[in-house]
């Protein structure tokens, strides 16, 4: 099914809203819960040109590159929209704090610098002064004078460029600690495309309000939760995502306040929500209208979905909203949509055929061996997938492989590295996404990534198995396990090795191991060779707050202390 976007590009969406007598649609930043700031479409157009006036003052120029390191505020989207009026292109990062210390953003945006060489860089004063030993030789610009300036009624404008569908709308960052950055060349017609086909999977459009807390730096903060909005005419409430952590409430109070009727969010924040709301934080809220939540960007667990649905539904949630979904920055963000369906749906198959034999098995859902794979539906429309064996082969339904797509959301590339482009794309336009899954009745079934994979005596077992099966022990943080396999001098296969967050007292670190073991054992047949304890907040995650299991690995092996504990867990 060929995809025919309402608007060319973002930009001629927004431009579209001046055109409009009375428009409505319009961006509420409730960044606290005492007050908000709102924006309509048509004012945000208009600030977008005074913004790339005076960017253009700041010596930016068409096709020039420029780093956006701002909050989620309305500075962000007028400096954003801004850089693309200019035909410039945006890459937003993210700000200091969260999840990481000062040293490590510092360390990361200055390879972003060397990488991507912008001509500007977009920041809050605090941001500018901690950065101005790192940056030379680019122009710096205070995005809180920028944001004045775009606002301000007498400030100059700039006539917009009008893009090309094969313009670059922005650069998209994977997540990553160490090693050099990957930029994801999103186009103006990859972009119009994934926001059509989601307004298509989820019915997006004037009469919704996407109500979201995800970082503007994050293809589905960015993407899902404020340009398909201004693409598909619905409102778009954002908080900031260090509101969420500190008070997750908030997030489903503004879902009551406006009537909030589609989100996205991880796995995680739906667990996370659940545990950490109370009941009477909710106390006259109304969730009835809440009928789209997208749950993607990292594994999903059937227990955390059923329990967040479970918790809220006295409040109104219709138990059918939370749906599951798969994407990728290089598919722009969204690849496939399941449809909303009560119960969550699920597959329950075994273990073991599928580890060694890359064959799908249905078993009893309380079976010893049984995983539970999400059905994360069919591909969106206009994007094809399939899965493929080692060589590149199709396989058909029912069998493990890689999963590969192509389509008009389908992005070109990575920014100046065109061996990795190459290694992921063939002649046929597939992207090999690098996660392994298989298909049923054509959707997708996501088992975890290629490269996260533990190998066994042959057997291939996925991290997350073992991670849940630890998790639910008593004294383990949710969501703080990372499951690795690492292989010793000497031996001839890959050893399970733990590393797992918890505060309980050390005098009880032993008998914890022993629970933990246990229950990884009897739920996947596997003994840990070492568990490595360690207090909260020491396993890496990225800003949205996924595990990155390979930065945790990296730090498992290169240190000594984590890696005595580990192996004397024996």
């Amino acid at each position: 099914m060929t995809v025919v976007p309402r608007h060319e590009s973002i930009v001629h969406a927004l431009l579209s809203y001046l055109d409009r007598a009375a428009p409505t649609s319009r961006m509420i930043f409730a960044a606290e819960a005492s007050g908000a700031q709102e924006i309509s479409y048509a004012e945000l157009a208009t600030a977008a040109g005074r913004s790339a006036a005076a960017l253009a003052e700041g010596s930016v120029r068409r096709g020039d590159r420029v780093l956006l390191c701002l909050p989620t505020s309305p500075g962000f989207l007028t400096t954003f929209f801004g850089v693309q009026f200019l035909g410039a292109v945006p890459t937003a990062v993210a700000t200091p704090g969260g999840f990481g210390s000062l040293e490590l953003f510092a360390d990361k945006f200055a390879r972003l610098v060397d990488y991507l060489r912008p001509s500007a860089i977009v920041t809050t004063p605090a941001v500018a002064e901690a950065l101005s030993a790192l940056v030379h030789d680019v122009v710096v610009l205070d995005g809180d004078a920028l944001h004045r300036r775009a606002t301000s009624a007498d400030a100059p404008t700039r006539a917009p460029v009008l893009p090309a569908a094969d313009d670059v709308a922005f650069i998209q960052c994977t997540s990553g600690s160490t090693g050099t950055p990957k930029g994801v060349l999103v186009s103006h017609g990859n972009l119009a495309a994934n926001c059509e086909q989601i307004s298509r999977a989820c019915g997006c459009g004037p009469d919704d309000t996407w109500v979201g807390w995800l970082p503007l730096y994050h293809d589905m903060g960015l993407i899902g939760g404020s340009l398909t909005p201004v693409f598909s005419g619905a409102a778009a409430v954002l908080l900031p995502p260090s509101r969420f952590l500190r008070a997750p409430a908030e997030w489903l109070q503004n879902v009551g306040k406006y009537r909030g009727t589609i989100t996205a969010a991880p796995n995680f924040a739906f667990g996370y929500a659940a545990a950490r709301i109370r009941d009477e934080d909710l106390d006259g809220v109304d969730l009835s209208s809440w009928r789209f939540l997208f749950c993607g960007a990292e594994p999903i667990v059937p227990e955390t979905v059923r329990g967040f649905v479970d918790r809220f539904g006295r409040w109104g949630l219709p138990a059918d909203a939370l749906v599951p979904c798969y994407g990728m920055a290089e598919g722009a963000l969204a690849i496939t949509v399941a449809g909303p369906r009560a119960p969550f749906a699920y597959d329950a198959v075994g273990r073991t055929s599928l580890a060694l034999d890359g064959e799908v098995v249905d078993v009893a859902e309380d079976d010893s061996d049984a995983l539970h794979i999400v059905d994360c539906g069919p591909p969106v429309s206009g994007t094809e997938l399939r899965i493929v064996d080692a060589q590149g082969s199709p396989l058909g339904e029912n069998r493990l492989g890689h999963i590969q797509f192509r389509g008009p959301s389908r992005t070109a590339g990575y920014f100046a590295l065109p061996a990795e482009t190459a290694a992921a794309t063939d002649a046929d336009g597939w992207w090999q996404t690098g996660d392994l899954g298989y298909l049923r009745d054509g959707h997708l079934r996501v088992t975890g990534r290629h490269k996260d994979l533990i190998i066994i005596r042959g057997a291939n077992y996925f991290p997350a198995d073992f991670e849940k099966a630890a998790e639910s022990v008593p004294g383990v943080r949710t969501g703080g396990v990372v499951a690795c396999g690492h292989r010793g001098p000497g031996s001839d296969s890959e050893a399970l090795h733990l590393i797992v967050e918890t505060e309980v007292d050390a005098a009880e670190h032993d008998q914890l191991r022993r629970a933990i073991r246990a229950a990884v054992s009897v739920r996947t047949g596997v003994l840990a060779a070492g568990i490595a304890l360690v207090p909260k907040r020491s396993i890496p995650k990225t800003t949205s707050g996924k595990v990155q299991r390979a930065e945790a690995y990296r730090r498992f092996l290169h240190n000594s202390t984590l890696v005595t504990a580990s192996v004397g867990a024996r």
